[in-house]
């Protein structure tokens, strides 16, 4: 195993043989949640390549005008550092929405998303209310609290990128996605729920759909079946 940092992003790397395969971690995340996968795919020997998005893990803070199209832009870049002709991205969640950015690229051989993030989500009354309340609020200077976990676990500079990054949907990006793709689901994901994954496998062309028992982290709580899916896939 290799570790280094390149253009600001650190990364684990197995060098082996096959196409690589990159391993893009969920908002919040690091190197260590796909370090299972990571050790799994390098134990037969593949090429495989674990980093921390900037911000993230060992890699320092993007620059405050950063949205989701830069962490793409910087993905690539780090593949071609890395001498990457071609490869295959696998993410989760944020780095799912970073992956389906990627999967438009003659570089991608093949695509992995599991519960990934960048579908426009149902809205019900009870969000419109919410939304209506707090903008009320801050009218009257009420300075209400707002923002999910994830937003008010950030600094500044970052709450910018996060706001940047989960307004950007990406269902435009799926027609352009060429390559063989695979969809990893939780059965009961309510972050990214069920409905969102049906929408990708509508759109993208050479496409399919497995789920998992449980939530939005199931290929944690099914790794080894994860796994073997990912194995067969590749």
């Amino acid at each position: 195993m290799q570790e280094g940092v390149s253009d600001g992003i650190h990364y684990l790397r197995n060098t082996g043989d096959g196409t690589p395969v990159v391993l893009l971690h969920g908002w919040g995340g690091s190197t260590a949640s796909f370090r299972g996968t990571f050790d799994f795919l390098s134990a037969f020997g593949r090429e495989t390549l674990l980093i921390d998005f900037p911000g993230f893990g060992a890699s320092p803070p993007p620059p405050p005008d950063w949205g989701i199209y830069e962490y793409a832009r910087a993905v690539v870049a780090l593949t071609e550092t890395l001498g990457y002709s071609r490869f295959i991205p696998v993410g989760h969640s944020f780095g799912g929405r970073v992956s389906i950015i990627l999967g438009k690229l003659d570089a991608v051989e093949k695509l992995v998303l599991v519960d990934a993030a960048g579908m426009k989500p149902r809205r019900g009354l009870r969000y419109y209310w919410k939304v209506g309340t707090f903008k009320l609020k801050r009218k009257l200077g009420l300075n209400p609290s707002g923002g999910s976990a994830d937003y008010r676990a950030l600094d500044e500079t970052m709450r910018g990128v996060f706001k940047r990054v989960v307004n950007t949907f990406l269902e435009p990006e799926l027609a352009y996605i060429d390559c063989p793709t695979l969809l990893v689901w939780g059965k009961d994901d309510r972050d990214t729920p069920l409905y969102m994954a049906r929408r990708i496998e509508k759109a993208v062309k050479d496409c399919a759909l497995i789920t998992l028992h449980g939530g939005h982290y199931a290929y944690v709580d099914n790794m080894p079946t994860f796994h073997r899916i990912l194995e067969a896939f590749l």
